[in-house]
């Protein structure tokens, strides 16, 4: 039988570890009641989540007082043994509570053991867990979520992370690509060509006319020790009128492929004086889309001098694009550039999966808010704590006063200082907001 990730939930008693249990276990249940030391051993069940699964251990609550009787003893040994052969560890706490000396005594276990863990704050849906909020991170935990165990609050993300955290089965490896890229761009600026480099064989047919890639054409490349999926999709429309919707620009089979990508490049002719209304169309959509975006101009071999210094002006949608963005010039036809390629795709991936430390997040913004204070309607707004709640693309959660009060221009303020701060360029980045009490 293959053997499964493990997957092993700890904390000090009555914190809603087995509530948590059940809220994942999709068959076998763990007795949740409101008192101390209901689950004396440790019951566990299987979960399947995306195509993948793992073993999820519900343990006693752990607690290292000395003089402890004969079972508590017991039960503390036997959990110790089970998180000793973990994977991943959910690490619970009772938010609604705060942090107790029992926890911290078994933080600092648990950080011996130098095993994946993800510190899970609980009973988030009440008012007194949003008090104890940062005395929870002081734990000293890298990877925090919080929930509500009872009524499934962030769940999804504590799932999400898991799969993260896990280790890939060795028969999952070869057959399932670390990410997946799309060529995209107009027809006829050498998606083709460029997807046959890249793959080094003739996968999709080059014509020297356009619209000869009717569907998109999927591959795997393997690069250093990691596989990646890339596919050339077929030629975006050309269409008189700029106000197309971009379904009207873009065939079926590009669209889903975009959205079912990772990174994206966007290959434009570099023989053009300049972008096409269409394809900065093409890179807000991307963009907004949550995937990274490389542009790719091709034609070097074409290209002038007259011609590159007309793409070095200022505007606003071209200062979207060259700021923001990645940008390399090659030709297919000399292959000049083109093994700079792949060696961008993996920085640009790394930066798409990047992860701050709420301290950091915290205090660079609190800071920036504090130099250059925000004002809505004569009244000064206010963060009280910042959180990366995902990552590809990093995700950023705003504890603040108002939600209502940060539109655009604010999420844009604090845009600017995560990319002053660290190198994202080609990856967007996206915020949620939660009203906090202060």
């Amino acid at each position: 039988m293959k053997k499964r990730n493990k997957v092993v939930v700890i904390g000090r008693t009555n914190v809603g570890k087995s509530t948590l249990f059940n809220r994942l276990s999709t068959s076998v249940k763990s007795m949740a009641l409101d008192y101390e030391g209901v689950t004396r051993d440790f019951i566990f069940d299987t979960v399947d989540w995306q195509g993948r699964n793992f073993e999820i251990i519900d343990t006693g609550g752990i607690d290292f007082k000395k003089g402890l009787d004969f079972l508590t003893e017991a039960v503390r040994e036997r959990a110790i043994e089970v998180l000793e052969s973990s994977d991943v560890v959910l690490f619970v706490v009772d938010g609604a509570i705060g942090v107790t000396s029992e926890d911290q005594a078994l933080a600092k276990f648990v950080h011996k053991l130098k095993k994946p863990t993800i510190l899970l704050i609980n009973k988030i849906d009440t008012k007194q867990t949003q008090e104890h909020i940062l005395d929870c991170h002081r734990l000293g935990f890298k990877n925090i979520i919080e929930i509500s165990a009872q009524h499934g609050i962030g769940i999804a993300d504590l799932l999400e992370e898991i799969l993260f955290q896990l280790p890939i089965p060795e028969n999952e490896k070869e057959d399932k690509p670390e990410f997946k890229v799309v060529l995209l761009g107009k027809p006829n600026v050498g998606k083709s060509s460029l997807t046959n480099l890249l793959l080094d064989k003739e996968r999709s047919l080059v014509a020297d006319m356009p619209g000869t890639t009717r569907e998109a054409i999927t591959d795997h490349i393997h690069f250093y020790k990691e596989t990646i999926q890339v596919t050339d999709t077929a030629g975006v429309r050309r269409k008189r009128s700029v106000d197309e919707n971009i379904e009207e620009l873009m065939v079926k089979s590009s669209l889903a492929a975009v959205r079912d990508a990772n990174i994206v490049l966007l290959l434009i002719d570099g023989n053009e004086a300049e972008l096409s209304q269409q394809e900065l169309k093409l890179a807000s959509y991307v963009f907004r889309e949550g995937k990274a975006l490389i542009i790719v101009r091709n034609k070097h071999d074409l290209i002038n001098e007259d011609k590159q210094a007309l793409w070095e002006f200022e505007s606003e949608p071209y200062d979207f694009i060259l700021k923001k963005l990645e940008m390399i010039t090659i030709s297919c036809k000399t292959k000049h550039n083109v093994g700079k390629i792949l060696p961008l795709i993996t920085k640009v991936w790394e930066r798409y999966n990047m992860r701050f430390s709420t301290t950091h997040l915290t205090m660079l913004c609190k800071g920036a808010l504090e130099a250059k204070p925000l004002f809505k309607n004569r009244q000064r707004l206010k963060l009280h704590s910042l959180q990366q709640v995902a990552t590809a693309p990093p995700t950023i959660r705003l504890n603040v006063n108002h939600t209502e009060w940060f539109g655009g221009s604010q999420l844009g303020f604090f845009e600017n200082i995560l990319r002053k701060d660290a190198d994202l360029k080609s990856v967007p980045i996206r915020f949620a907001l939660r009203k906090m009490f202060f």
